[in-house]
């Protein structure tokens, strides 16, 4: 075989093809480009729907290319379809930062079009090297929508309990008395509250109907609960009267409220159950102050611990690596955190931070979290600058243990 031809096929064997996808809401930009800068697919605008993959499917394998990988940006849940596309159909598949991109993209020229954005991508590809994408285990994922559809619904109970007790103000303030603190938001007191939402209603109900009410949901003291809200009612002067619209506005959100509570119960028992199957529970688990629901979450926005390399990859995930600003000969390499990562994460280990120091100080037992919270204080640093840093010894914490198993 002569030299000239050897290189020709060598070339060829080398030669990769990247199709680069920037992706919107619904529909994405694409072109295929070669390494050696060829436009193969010029940019064009596609649906994300199963005729405007497959039309694309069908114009790269009329190409009868080899090495062709596909690189998008990671834009919430729009990039989600086409990334699961490419996948199924055994594409290598690269997802990257959007904020990684954006800094490449940056030009003296203000000019930004979805074409330009595709060659950007495409260019970024061929200069860079990108860890490929894997798919997690389905337990993973499906863990991972758990923990999400859990922090939403967390949320909009926090949102639904601030207008209830804004109405149960209105409507009955003793309510605030009779259940006091937490307990206002016990499965009795919003069943109550939802069916005598108003003073007047319950002052104009017998004595035995509310004494029955309490008796019939197991509650202990249900003749005096029954008697002091029976007094309260006949005293109280709300500030709308039972025909209001706010009335019937209560009876809901106590309902609303209930139901909300129940599907976070629900969801909390799933990601348990999943948490247990899978192997790094344990070792997670056995770190004091941290039970079993708080371990599923932490599995379930992690995900699988191993792929992440170092101590420094799964703090930047988590958005606790210290932002850096250098100026001249000036460096400060001990800033603020970036709050760029998982901010799920970030509440979470703060929120196992603070129970550890909390724990530790109530039953008198040491450990390292709350030794490294005690030398952050006596420096001189504030509480939060000190939760902020047992942050950060918890996850190595939880990494190398992890790493330990898989090692074994």
């Amino acid at each position: 075989m002569k030299y000239k031809e050897f290189n020709r096929l060598k070339g060829s064997m080398l030669m990769q093809n990247v199709l680069a996808i920037d992706v919107a809401k619904g529909k994405s930009m694409v072109t295929l480009i070669s390494s050696c800068g060829e436009v193969l697919i010029e940019p064009y605008e596609i649906n994300h729907s199963i005729n405007g993959f497959n039309n694309l499917l069908n114009r790269i394998n009329n190409l009868k290319l080899k090495n062709i990988s596909v690189i998008m940006e990671s834009t919430g849940i729009y990039h989600r379809p086409i990334e699961r596309f490419f996948l199924e159909n055994n594409f290598k598949v690269y997802t990257i930062n959007a904020l990684y991109s954006k800094m490449y993209k940056r030009n003296l020229r203000k000019t930004k079009t979805d074409k330009l954005d595709c060659i950007s991508l495409s260019e970024l590809f061929f200069t860079n090297d990108f860890k490929q994408y894997i798919r997690p285990d389905d337990i993973y994922l499906n863990m991972n929508a758990l923990s999400r559809q859990y922090f939403a619904l967390d949320e909009l109970c926090s949102n639904l309990k601030n207008r209830y007790k804004n109405l149960v103000y209105l409507c009955f303030p003793e309510y605030e008395m009779l259940f006091k603190k937490e307990a206002i938001y016990s499965d009795i007191a919003l069943s109550f509250i939802s069916d005598y939402p108003h003073a007047d209603i319950i002052a104009n109900t017998r004595i035995d109907c509310l004494q029955n009410y309490f008796k019939n949901n197991n509650f202990r003291y249900w003749k005096r609960k029954a008697t002091l809200i029976k007094e309260a009612a006949k005293l109280s002067y709300p500030s709308v009267s039972k025909d209001n619209e706010i009335v019937y506005d209560l009876s809901q959100m106590a309902i609303l409220i209930k139901n909300c509570q129940c599907e976070i119960n629900k969801i909390k028992l799933k990601l348990i159950e999943y948490g247990k199957q899978t192997k790094y529970f344990d070792k997670i688990n056995s770190i004091f102050g941290i039970g079993d629901f708080t371990t599923s979450i932490i599995i379930a926005e992690l995900g699988d611990i191993n792929r992440f390399n170092n101590i420094k990859e799964i703090t930047a995930y988590c958005g606790l690596d210290p932002s850096i600003k250098q100026s001249g000969k000036t460096i400060d390499i001990h800033g603020p955190i970036s709050k760029s990562g998982n901010k799920y994460m970030r509440k979470l280990l703060f929120i196992c931070c603070l129970n550890i120091v909390r724990l530790s100080s109530k039953c008198n037992v040491q450990n390292d979290i709350e030794i490294y919270y005690r030398k952050k204080r006596n420096e001189g640093k504030h509480h939060y600058a000190a939760i902020i840093a047992c942050t950060t010894k918890l996850l190595r914490q939880i990494l190398a243990l992890c790493k330990q198993l898989d090692n074994q």
